[in-house]
C-alpha cells in the first residue's frame, strides 16, 4: 500500500469518526432537550403558581436614591473607561 492510499484510508476513517461523534452529541443534546421540556411540564403542573406580589415587593424594596447612586456610578465608570 503506498502513501497516497494510506492517506485516503486515514481521511475516510477520520470522516467516519467525525460523523459518528457528531451523531452521538446531537442525539445526547436532543434527549437532553426533551428531558428538560418534560421536567418543565411536570413541574408546571405539580407546583402551585407563585403569587405576583413577590416580584413587586422585591422591586419596591430598592429605594430611588440607591438606584440613582448606582446609575451615577455606572455612568462615571463608563466615562473613565471610554478611551
Amino acid at each position: 500500500m503506498d502513501a497516497e492510499q494510506q492517506v485516503s484510508v486515514l481521511l475516510l476513517d477520520a470522516a467516519v469518526l467525525m460523523v459518528v461523534g457528531m451523531g452521538v452529541v446531537f442525539s445526547f443534546l436532543m434527549i437532553l432537550v426533551f428531558a428538560v421540556q418534560g421536567m418543565s411540564r411536570l413541574l408546571r403542573h405539580s407546583s402551585p403558581a407563585l403569587p405576583a406580589t413577590v416580584a413587586t415587593t422585591q422591586q419596591a424594596a430598592i429605594s430611588p436614591s440607591v438606584v440613582a447612586a448606582i446609575s451615577a456610578a455606572i455612568e462615571h465608570h463608563q466615562k473613565q473607561n471610554k478611551g
